[in-house]
Parts: structure tokens; C-alpha cells; sequence
């Protein structure tokens, strides 16, 4: 039995394709940008790089599209392994409350049975103006139109969302891996903004090594933030 191509893949996943994808990539970014848990973070980065690559379809050839999930996956394996070295972004057990001011580490407060910080809730509210901004941006289209046509039309709430959020999750967070998620999904929506100025291997090739370069910077600066520095030496 021969293994399936992607073009295969594509026609078994057919219905994801268009609006659906639209929809749930929105979602995950959200729960990227504003989740407490570093675990239900990367799983949105995870999902939003699946999503993704169902819309890159509409934009470049499937092979190139295939290539932008690829390493989509790869990124999330780098974030994956950071968090998981620096415990999910916890506070390392015993850190006195000087220290943890001297490390920029933010209080946390309760909120029922979970605690957030002050950060996280501004994310939170951000976030959900943005998102409520790209409903609206479903019913008034034409955002990109003074710069170039975009085709299909569900394709723009994606790439204003994607950008929009990423920025809220680049901006609310001094933290290195919940602002690194935010840069990585602004360079999604940026790569499907610009596959309808540019489709050339180059330039699909600059954004992949984009992608790889930010997760690579974010997995230092976390472990320089969290570990102990004889650790890293």
C-alpha cells in the first residue's frame, strides 16, 4: 500500500478546509496568547501550526505549504523541551520574594481555583477585544484592500486575528516564552500576508528560518531567565 501524498491528505481533510479552519485557528491562537499553563499553551501553538497549514494551502502551492507545517512542528518541539526545562514557567520551589522581584517574576493572585497575574489578566482582556474585533472584521471585509485583494475572503479575520493577537501576546508579557508565542503567531498571519505579494522559494524559505530563529532565541532567554546560571555554563 503506497503512502499517502499530501494532495491525499488534503482531499481526506477536505472539511476542515475554508471557514472551519478559520475559526478553530482563531481559537487556538486565543488560548495561546492568554492561557496560565504553559502546557495548554504550547498545545495551542501545536494546533495553530496544523491549522495554519490548511490555509497556506489557499495561498502557495500545497508542497510549500507543507513545508511552513513542517517546521511549524519543529517549533513547537523547541518550545515543548524549553518549557518543560524551565517547570512550565513556575516559580522554582523556595525563591524568596526579593529574588523573585530581582527575576521580574510577576505575583500571582487567585482567581477561583486557578491563580493568574496581573499580566495574564490583561492579556485576557486585550485578547478578548481582539477577538471580538475580528468577528466585526467578518461582516465589514476589506481591511487589506488598499494594499492587495485577499482571496478567499475568510483568509482576512485569519490574518488580522493571527497579527492582532500576536502583538497582544508579544506587548502584555516581559516573559520569554509567552512572548515568544505572541512574535510566532504574528509571523503566521505575516506569512500569509505575504504569500499573496511573494510566493517564491526564497521567500518561504526566509519566513520558515524566521520561525526556527525566534524559537531558538526564545529557548535561551527562558533557560537564562529560569535556570541557575552554573547550570547553563
Amino acid at each position: 500500500m503506497d503512502a499517502p501524498t499530501i494532495f491525499d491528505l488534503l482531499d481526506r481533510l477536505a472539511f476542515l478546509r475554508g471557514a472551519p479552519s478559520v475559526v478553530l485557528l482563531l481559537a487556538a491562537a486565543f488560548v495561546a496568547v492568554v492561557a496560565w499553563d504553559l502546557r495548554l499553551v504550547i498545545a495551542a501553538v501545536f494546533v495553530h501550526y496544523l491549522l495554519a497549514g490548511f490555509l497556506f494551502v489557499d495561498v502557495l502551492d500545497p508542497r510549500l505549504a507543507f513545508v511552513y507545517t513542517l517546521a511549524g512542528l519543529f517549533v513547537t518541539a523547541i518550545l515543548l523541551v524549553t518549557a518543560w526545562q524551565v517547570n512550565w514557567g513556575r516559580r522554582p520551589s523556595g525563591l524568596a520574594a526579593d529574588e523573585a522581584s530581582r527575576l521580574g517574576l510577576a505575583d500571582t493572585r487567585p482567581l477561583g481555583p486557578f491563580s493568574v497575574t496581573q499580566p495574564g489578566l490583561l492579556r485576557l482582556g486585550f485578547a478578548t477585544a481582539v477577538f471580538g474585533a475580528v468577528l466585526w472584521l467578518t461582516r465589514a471585509p476589506g481591511l487589506f484592500a488598499s494594499t492587495v485583494p485577499i482571496e478567499p475572503a475568510y483568509l482576512e479575520p485569519a490574518i488580522a486575528g493571527l497579527l492582532a493577537l500576536g502583538l497582544v501576546g508579544l506587548v502584555t508579557s516581559a516573559e520569554p516564552l509567552p512572548s515568544g508565542v505572541g512574535l510566532l503567531l504574528f509571523l503566521s498571519g505575516f506569512g500569509l500576508f505575504y504569500g499573496f505579494l511573494d510566493q517564491s522559494l526564497a521567500m518561504t524559505v526566509a519566513l520558515v528560518a524566521a520561525q526556527l530563529i525566534v524559537a531558538l532565541v526564545v529557548a535561551y532567554l527562558a533557560q537564562a531567565r529560569y535556570l541557575p546560571v552554573d547550570v547553563l555554563d
